[in-house]
């Protein structure tokens, strides 16, 4: 939910990853598997607190993964409409990405940062609460977002800078190589892509997709229950 990276894999595909930062006792307790009325079938880590996820991925190889607040940080101001993590699983009801982003309405919807996969593609939807913002990932670029609830705009700089060295250092990563980079605290356990702010809020979990052409494969590590979670997308 706070720090994402979109990898193209050079074949057509792509690795999408997220760090959730959040409370220890907000960490997934389970992993579900959803079939929709078209035949798709999504997988998902269940946030309990209202049903939702941050990130869900499809047999179909699209994804679609949350981080909380638009481009700046906000006021929270509750009561809002809908969970922002119900609204991931949302964006799956329509056809294709493209028509939930003209069509959902986000009225009463917490600001968001959202990253939409589908066809070796990726988007970047914002909602600051006021006005939708949609960007277009370059299909060969690598990318990172960190979350603007969390991190300060010099520390977004500070893992866009880390990205750029990793990247130097292992060209055409695998998953393997991008959830070492996703699970290293580069030394500050309070502004490090791994974290732990006292307890109070903590890295709970790490997710990673790899996104083929008809095939991919799926992790999730719970780092609260020290486990891993691994299935095979489209089989």
């Amino acid at each position: 939910m706070c720090t994402v990276t979109w990898i193209p894999d050079g074949k057509g595909g792509a690795i999408l990853t997220s760090n959730r930062d959040e409370a220890p006792h907000r960490s997934a307790v389970r992993v579900e598997k959803r079939p929709m009325a078209g035949g798709e079938r999504l997988l998902f880590p269940v946030d309990e607190g209202a049903g939702g996820t941050w990130i869900c991925v499809s047999d179909r190889m699209r994804a679609v993964c949350l981080l909380n607040g638009a481009k700046r940080r906000h006021r929270h101001r509750p009561p809002y409409r809908r969970s922002r993590g119900l609204v991931v699983l949302d964006a799956f009801e329509f056809p294709d990405f493209d028509a939930f982003v003209r069509q959902v309405d986000l009225k009463g919807i917490e600001p968001f940062t959202m990253v939409l996969a589908e066809g070796g593609r990726a988007s970047v939807l914002w909602w600051n609460g006021r006005a939708k913002d949609i960007e277009a990932v370059p299909g060969h670029k690598p990318a990172i977002w960190a979350s603007s609830t969390l991190y300060p705009y010099p520390v977004r700089q500070r893992r866009r800078r880390w990205f750029r060295q990793f990247l130097t250092e292992h060209p055409g990563p695998g998953m393997e190589e991008i959830l070492d980079f996703h699970l290293t605290d580069n030394g500050d356990r309070v502004h490090g892509l791994v974290i732990n702010r006292e307890e109070r809020v903590k890295t709970v979990s790490v997710t990673s997709a790899w996104l083929g052409a008809g095939t991919g494969l799926w992790q999730h590590h719970d780092l609260v229950r020290d486990q891993i979670h691994q299935y095979d997308l489209g089989a």
